[in-house]
């Protein structure tokens, strides 16, 4: 029996267009140990793994919360999102927020319990934690995103500075400040007067943009989310003012840049149709290909349970034998690197930094597979030359920047122990896999 393969809706029976397993990034939607997942994929190696639930997903969605009660000595606030649906709410995640019903300034004013306002939800209960959200509402596209409460206009780190010269004039063409802050808009609802402010970012693909498309596309967001805060304040308590987007777009965003992977493959046809209408609109230059092949499904052929297995075992092997040990706990993860069967050549002392630069590259891809979160510190191998920290620190902020949670390499210990931080949204890989569907 003979593949078949469906490019965005059509069959191709050439053996040129059979899968090509090498060096090509690709984004699989496929199922891997029973579960729905999305697999980003490149060369041998899988880079990030996201399993996909049956439920609905709600990350994003904005809802007219009511506060409940506020806490002074912890600094945040319990929000009701629904009848009985409690969230926790950081306070400095609602120094701007947009209140409904009251008059509410925002240089003089204070929360208090009862009050009514926009958050979104932007953490799912996971064990003893509740769900969480933040009264700065943001939106995005592919171009820029918008935040509530924001006061500048941002560029990506990762745009270059011809780039951000460019896209700033683009900007400036939209007269979109008024004084020091971006969107600052007044209106009356019910005999009350209400502001808002937003600041932008703009994101990397905007590169990719012209003039007219960048304009467009930052025009059409900034609209929607003025129609959504003016919506916000006629609508009642507990109301969803804007679902959450489907739990595969959020992936496709979080998971991956758009450069690291060339096209989309799934052997579901239900994931088929809902990313093809997708990556028309979002990413037209993604192919969408649906796998049909019975009788080599498409985690054999890209044999996922053989790569994805370092995603979940305590020891790591590296190709020159030292190896790395990860243990997470409930406060933080330790990661020991090892020299293990490593042969040391000439120098004793450049066999350190190249144990250690192995082991960075390794860190920062199992940070990312592995969905390792909140505080990291990595035991690398003792160096004696007073430059090679420095080195490898430098080498470790560029590794991590593959990355898009937000990770930092804060710095090395008087012991020798490198502090990293990154940001969490969702449970480690390990608790996925194990959490009911």
């Amino acid at each position: 029996m003979s593949r078949n393969i469906v490019t965005n809706g059509h069959k191709d029976d050439n053996e040129a267009a059979r899968e090509r397993t090498t060096q090509e990034g690709k984004f699989l939607f496929t199922k891997y140990r029973d579960k729905d997942c999305a697999i980003l994929f490149k060369g041998s190696r899988v880079l990030a793994i996201q399993t996909l639930s049956s439920k609905k997903n709600r990350i994003g969605a904005v809802y007219v919360g009511k506060i409940k009660n506020i806490v002074e000595n912890i600094e945040a606030c319990f929000v009701e999102i629904a009848e009985g649906e409690i969230c926790f709410l950081p306070m400095k995640d609602a120094r701007f927020p947009l209140v409904c019903g009251r008059t509410f300034d925002l240089q003089k004013d204070k929360l208090r319990e009862g009050d009514e306002l926009l958050v979104q939800l932007n953490r799912e209960a996971q064990k003893n934690k509740q769900a969480a959200v933040t009264a700065h509402i943001s939106l995005s596209n592919e171009v820029a995103a918008v935040s509530l409460g924001a006061f500048h206009i941002g560029y990506s780190s990762k745009l270059s500075e011809e780039a951000k010269e460019r896209l700033s004039s683009w900007v400036n063409q939209l007269r979109l400040k008024e004084k020091d802050s971006l969107l600052t808009v007044k209106f009356s609802h019910e005999e009350n007067e209400t502001s808002f402010r937003a600041g932008l970012v703009v994101r990397t693909r905007a590169e990719e943009c012209t003039e007219e498309e960048f304009s467009a596309k930052v025009t059409a967001l900034l609209t929607e989310f003025s129609s959504l805060c003016r919506t916000a304040l006629h609508r009642t308590c507990f109301s969803c003012v804007r679902e959450a987007p489907p739990a595969f777009t959020a992936v496709l965003d979080k998971l991956a840049y758009p450069g690291e992977y060339q096209e989309i493959v799934t052997d579901d046809p239900e994931y088929f149709q809902s990313l093809k209408t997708y990556c028309a609109q979002k990413l037209p230059e993604k192919p969408v290909r649906l796998y049909e092949d019975a009788q080599l499904p498409l985690s054999k052929l890209y044999s996922l349970e053989a790569k994805c297995k370092t995603a979940f075992e305590r020891v790591v092997w590296l190709k020159s034998g030292a190896y790395l040990v990860i243990e997470p706990t409930e406060a933080l993860t330790v990661i020991d690197v090892n020299s293990g069967k490593y042969e040391a050549g000439k120098s004793l002392l450049d066999s350190a930094y190249t144990v250690n630069s192995e082991a960075a590259e390794e860190v920062a891809l199992q940070l990312r597979l592995r969905n390792l979160s909140g505080i990291i510190v990595v035991d690398f191998i003792n160096m004696t030359r007073k430059e090679d920290p420095e080195r490898l620190l430098s080498l470790l902020r560029k590794l991590v920047q593959k990355d898009r949670q937000r990770t930092n390499v804060v710095d090395m210990t008087q012991l020798g122990l490198v502090e990293i931080t990154r940001k969490k949204d969702d449970p480690p890989l390990k608790e996925q896999f194990e959490a009911r569907k």
